[in-house]
């Protein structure tokens, strides 16, 4: 019995360590898996959508989905993009755990926000719980995720002045050094 203790200790250690590190500015490997993803809707207008595990703060994850757009852009030929929709997705994973029996309570919530040009944003929060009995003294704690898409349209020069046209060259080069090349 105490060497499967040991071995599941070491396992579930194992496991939070793996999950310890920020998300890696890559390309997801599938539907729901963390990292960068694109979704063509036109010839020049495009999905960005970057997701970071919990150890990603949001600001992070924002600036992977520009930066991704901005490399994307040049990679299409284009000088500049424009934001024309943005959606921020946050889940809070709870966990309390009762000292008493080992009884386990998993609290998960999902903010959706969805933003237009104009900044007002409307935010919708789902939720469940689901419950292992026991009693004692309980501890929680609280783990957030965050999704980001963009919804852009590329072009090339003259680049507008507004608040949602960025220059790709210049925002990817000022990504870069900011978040991949100091790590």
């Amino acid at each position: 019995m105490k060497y499967w203790l040991k071995g599941f200790v070491v396992l579930c250690t194992a496991l939070l360590v793996a999950c310890a590190s920020e998300t890696p500015y890559k390309p997801a490997d599938g539907r729901g898996d963390y990292g960068y993803s694109e979704t063509p809707l036109g010839d020049n207008r495009y999905r960005i959508t970057f997701e970071g595990n919990s150890s990603t703060p949001a600001e992070t994850v924002q600036d992977y989905a520009l930066l991704r757009a901005a490399e994307l852009t040049l990679a299409q030929g284009y000088d500049w993009f424009e934001t024309v929709d943005r959606n921020e997705d946050k889940r809070v994973r709870s966990t309390t755990t009762d000292s008493g029996f080992g009884a386990t309570y998993h609290q998960s919530q999902t903010y959706y926000r969805n933003c237009d040009l104009l900044g007002n944003c409307d935010t919708v929060v789902t939720g469940g719980t689901v419950v292992s009995p026991g009693s004692g003294v309980t501890t929680t704690t609280s783990r957030s995720s965050y999704k980001y898409s963009l919804e852009v349209v590329m072009r090339n020069n003259p680049i507008p002045d507004s608040a949602g046209a960025y220059d790709a060259r210049k925002l990817a080069n000022a990504l870069r050094q900011r978040l991949i090349e100091q790590r």
